[in-house]
């Protein structure tokens, strides 16, 4: 079949009729360059920990011949309070935020050579969406979800930015002044205290695992947070994650003997080394820096071909210290139903 002819579309209802399509899926993802957190490996564990009685799936996919070329997986979360609003997401965003996984550029997988029609049947569709708010976070401003929201009526976006950077083409000497200074003083206080950084092992993941946590958990308790931690939805999509795609993840860290100063956690993808969480002993090491120590060891030791932060604020970001390619974010939200927020807000206040 050629991209010229109509495709054959299918809204999809139950979370079955979409992973059936499994395969498929995987292999548009492929197609598409997705990444990590649009493919299915990463969204089957996301619906396991996430998904309720109060989702419900709007997922629209496109056939060429029978071969999935197009798959927009939306749902709808409704509140269970009075008057409760019905929020719309991407599959992969959503959950509360005391457990938020953190599933940035998410997108609409689209084969590009029926980007024209995917691109007007997708748009007249989700116009027939019932909801009261879209919300979408760490869109990249080329992705197909932003070419068909940022059209949409009272579309609100907040910019930020993936930074990101390839080690192979990266030296010390891109970092900023005052960063090439604090990595002096850190490889030289670390180095006096005999430490040591490294890759670690699948099982030294698992070992450590529970420290990182701890070391994360303990910085935002200080601030009066609860951290990313803390809520055990969140630990056991990780866990699984971590033992059913044990090559998808890496962790580097810097340690005295045995004894951990900092750890970075990592999700691999292809040539591609997202950096996703954190801890470092913030009590008895903080003069060293061994946050900022380890990033500058774990690109300069790092084989993949991009080395990506994520997303952070376009201004006073720490990430910007390292020279990083700027990749234009946005964080997107539309109040379909501005009635039904201001009732529920009051209703909710009230009560």
């Amino acid at each position: 079949m050629s991209s010229d002819e109509a495709l054959d579309w299918q809204e999809i209802r139950s979370l079955e009729q979409l992973f059936a399509l499994e395969e498929q899926w995987r292999v548009l993802s492929k197609t598409c360059q997705a990444a990590l957190f649009n493919c299915p490996n990463w969204l089957a564990l996301w619906r396991e920990q996430f998904w309720d009685k109060h989702c419900e799936l709007y997922c629209m996919a496109g056939f060429a011949n029978g071969k999935l070329v197009v798959l927009a997986p939306f749902y709808t979360r409704s509140s269970v309070k009075l008057f409760g609003i019905t929020q719309l997401f991407l599959l992969g965003q959503g959950e509360p935020e005391c457990a938020e996984l953190a599933s940035e550029y998410p997108d609409i997988l689209v084969n590009i050579d029926y980007l024209d029609e995917a691109s007007k049947v997708l748009a007249e569709w989700l116009t027939t969406l019932k909801f009261d708010v879209f919300a979408a976070r760490a869109v990249i401003q080329q992705s197909m979800l932003h070419r068909l929201i940022k059209h949409l009526p009272d579309v609100q976006p907040v910019h930020a930015c993936r930074y990101s950077l390839q080690p192979g083409q990266w030296s010390i000497q891109q970092l900023s002044r005052n960063a090439r200074s604090q990595w002096r003083r850190a490889e030289k206080a670390l180095a006096e205290q005999g430490a040591e950084f490294k890759w670690l092992t699948q099982s030294e993941i698992e070992q450590y695992w529970p420290t990182m946590a701890e070391f994360h958990q303990s910085r935002w308790k200080s601030k009066g947070k609860l951290g990313a931690f803390a809520d055990q939805r969140f630990m056991q999509f990780h866990q699984q994650f971590r033992q059913q795609h044990p090559g998808s993840v890496a962790m580097s860290g810097v340690f005295i003997g045995q004894q951990p100063l900092a750890l970075n956690f990592y999700l691999l993808e292809g040539q591609q080394l997202h950096f996703y969480q954190s801890g470092w002993d913030d009590k008895h090491y903080s003069q060293c820096s061994p946050g900022f120590a380890l990033h500058v060891w774990s690109i300069l030791n790092c084989k993949d071909m991009l080395y990506d932060f994520m997303m952070g604020a376009t201004a006073q970001s720490y990430k910007a210290k390292f020279s990083c390619e700027e990749t234009k974010l946005v964080n997107l939200s539309l109040i379909n139903s501005p009635w039904r927020i201001r009732l529920f807000k009051l209703v909710d206040k009230i009560l």
